[in-house]
């Protein structure tokens, strides 16, 4: 049955997983590079054209725990091959003649995304030896990553050649594709799944709202603070303050996810092998803030720059740390692994939404950036609580946690 279980095939399941995530992250940050030019053509403010990011994650952070609810009921191949189409709402953006129906279609992907996450998750567990999964967590994150880079990287040189409408409609199409590949070649691992008993919703809400869930929620809604808020505004405030063209801030800024997506596989690699999850949290939480102040306060463009892709470095060790855990705590099944990941993304979602909004809403009525970006460059300490207060999970655990049962 283990054989079975962990057949080659999972390495086509990642591959056809991989190409969602990529257009995920293509379509996520891409209209923030492009918000000077957007609220010039809508005349909004920035607190406005902020909803372009925080609608997106109003709907992710609502909609993730029926995400983890469908792909439980409905299995992964429809659920995924939805959640493909969902993603692909910037087809549509040629066709808006107002904010608000742009904004529509950012709600439309943020649907889909709140399914993919979950069910992603989900389907690791099915395919994947739980000591393949922190080097998964890894890769898939980097191809988030690596989507979110290019992005936010090709928006404005691209939207110079074809405009910003055709720009975010060339990105829908990579989600669309994924979704076809899905349909067509993806599956539920029955031989993983007849093994757990039937889902049942009322067994895994102690899951959702333990102790652990809730600690680890708190720490990823401080490093998301920074990660939305920084990426959304960074490019406007390089340009504004610092006279950098458009485009080269933008260039700077796409640093973040970059540096993230190279070092994802590394950062799942020396976690599957170094056994240990609280470490991590706790560094992140310490160097976060540290970046995060440099990359706006250090004069030295040059500085401010390594502290950008510090940003993405140390995110990159945080992300894979803590998408491994809810893998890993006791009792936790495939089945049930996308409920706990979604609620513990729903903290770290919300907190993505308040970010931008604030950043944008304080530098209105301030004037100024240095105060809204002080404030939540401090968030990210939460990690630290969470770190400091989980119990370990990893293969090197030394506090009695009893681990899973790997078949």
């Amino acid at each position: 049955m283990q054989e079975e279980q962990y057949s080659p095939h999972r390495w086509v399941i990642q591959a056809m997983l991989m190409l969602l995530q990529v257009g995920m992250g293509l379509n996520f940050m891409s209209p923030t590079p492009l918000f000077p030019v957007i609220m010039d053509e809508f005349e909004i403010s920035r607190s406005a054209v902020s909803l372009l990011v925080s609608a997106t994650i109003i709907v992710i952070t609502v909609a993730l725990l029926p995400g983890g609810l469908l792909i439980a009921k409905m299995g992964s191949r429809r659920s995924m091959t939805v959640a493909g189409v969902l993603m692909s709402a910037h087809l549509l953006t040629p066709l808006t003649d107002s904010f608000i129906l742009l904004v529509i279609i950012r709600l439309v992907f943020g649907m889909g995304v709140a399914i993919t996450i979950p069910a992603t998750s989900a389907i690791l567990m099915e395919w994947f030896k739980p000591s393949e999964l922190p080097l998964l967590n890894g890769i898939t994150e980097a191809g988030r990553s690596l989507g979110v880079a290019v992005g936010v990287f090709v928006a404005v040189p691209v939207t110079n050649l074809i405009g910003w409408e055709m720009t975010l409609l060339s990105f829908g199409v990579l989600p669309l594709i994924g979704a076809f590949a899905w349909m067509m070649g993806g599956r539920s691992n029955v031989s993983s799944t007849t093994l757990e008993p039937p889902f049942s919703i009322r067994d895994n809400i102690p899951f959702m709202l333990n102790r652990n869930t809730l600690l680890l929620a708190a720490g990823m809604a401080g490093a998301f603070a920074v990660f939305i808020g920084f990426s959304s505004w960074l490019p406007a405030y390089y340009n504004e303050v610092r006279g950098i063209p458009l485009e080269r801030a933008s260039l700077v800024v796409a640093l973040l996810p970059l540096m993230a997506a190279v070092l994802n596989p590394v950062s799942g690699l020396i976690q599957s092998r170094l056994g240990k999850r609280k470490p991590m949290l706790t560094m992140a939480g310490l160097t976060l803030p540290v970046f995060a102040l440099g990359s706006f306060l250090v004069p030295s463009q040059i500085i401010a720059t390594v502290c950008v892709m510090c940003l993405g470095a140390i995110f990159s060790i945080f992300i894979v740390a803590a998408l491994t855990i809810p893998m890993e705590l006791p009792g936790v099944k495939s089945s049930s692994v996308g409920l706990v990941t979604a609620a513990v993304l729903t903290m770290g979602n919300f907190a993505g939404v308040v970010s931008p909004i604030f950043v944008g809403s304080l530098t209105d009525s301030l004037g100024s950036y240095t105060v809204p970006f002080c404030i939540i460059a401090l968030v990210p300490l939460t990690l630290v609580i969470a770190g400091l207060f989980l119990p370990e999970t990893g293969k090197r655990a030394t506090n009695g946690i009893p681990k899973p049962a790997t078949s």
